[in-house]
Parts: structure tokens; C-alpha cells; sequence
């Protein structure tokens, strides 16, 4: 089942533009803003890497994304569009500047992928309604705890 903020193939794309030219004719440059049978990578394959992008986003997060406040849901879809933009760009490189793209694509999937862990951290969220950061506790010493033994 698919998330309710998994990234649609145009807001993969919006990140990549380049890769949306069509093959045909070959040295085409308009953009098609999007993935098709006719771009590369296709929209199955883009697709596939999507739905990694949302494994790896749901994974990081403890495997739940909470529908409020809202905006965990728009940054867990931009993280998830980043990180399949960036896997796209590493998976399919044309010329060595592609590889720079990914790096960059890369750094900033991390950087939203924390500020989303942290978001979801600050609004007391996570598996089971609880942060993820670990919280500790001990428990209530005895009555006899504080006494000279």
C-alpha cells in the first residue's frame, strides 16, 4: 500500500529535469517534467525507485510518518523525492558531472531525512505515539534506599 505522501513522478523530476528528455529523436532537449517510456530512466523504473525512497524515508522514522501536523507528511515526501532523485542520477550516469549531481542530490535527501527524524522527534511522535530517542528511566528507590547500611 502506498503512502498518502509518496512523491508523485513530477516531483521526482522537478529535482532532476534533465533526465525527463525523451530519447527520440536523438539530441532532443525539451523536457518532458516527468518520466515516461520514452525517457530514461522509464516511469516503471523511476517508479521502483520511488517506492525504495519511501522504504528507506518510513524506515528512518521508525516506520510511521503521523498525518499531523501536516507538514511531517510534506517533509516526508520531499525527503523521499530527493532521495529518488539522487539514486536515479547515481543509477543511470551519462557523463562524469553526474555524479557530482548525485552527490549533491545526496547531501541534501540526508539533511531533509534528519530534519525530518527531528520533527517528528520534537512533535513527540513515533512508533507507538513515543519519540525516537530513547527515554530512560529508573525506578523509585526503596524507603530504606537513603539509610547507612
Amino acid at each position: 500500500m502506498a503512502e498518502p505522501w509518496t512523491p508523485s513522478l513530477e516531483m521526482v523530476a522537478d529535482h532532476i529535469p534533465t533526465r525527463t528528455r525523451p530519447i527520440e529523436p536523438p539530441g532532443e532537449t525539451r523536457y518532458l517534467n516527468t518520466f515516461t517510456s520514452e525517457t530514461t530512466p522509464t516511469d516503471v523504473q523511476a517508479q521502483r525507485r520511488i517506492e525504495d525512497a519511501v522504504v528507506t524515508v518510513l524506515a528512518a522514522v521508525g516506520g510511521v510518518v503521523p498525518a499531523a501536523p501536516m507538514f511531517l507528511s510534506i517533509l516526508a515526501r520531499e525527503a523521499a523525492a530527493l532521495r529518488a532523485a539522487a539514486d536515479i542520477e547515481i543509477a543511470y550516469p551519462d557523463r562524469d558531472a553526474d555524479v557530482a549531481v548525485y552527490e549533491q542530490l545526496n547531501e541534501l535527501a540526508n539533511a531533509k531525512l534528519e530534519r525530518l527524524v527531528q520533527a517528528i522527534n520534537d512533535q513527540g511522535h513515533g512508533t507507538s505515539g513515543s519519540s525516537l530517542l530513547p527515554v530512560w528511566s529508573m525506578p523509585e528507590p526503596p524507603w530504606w534506599g537513603d539509610y547507612l547500611l
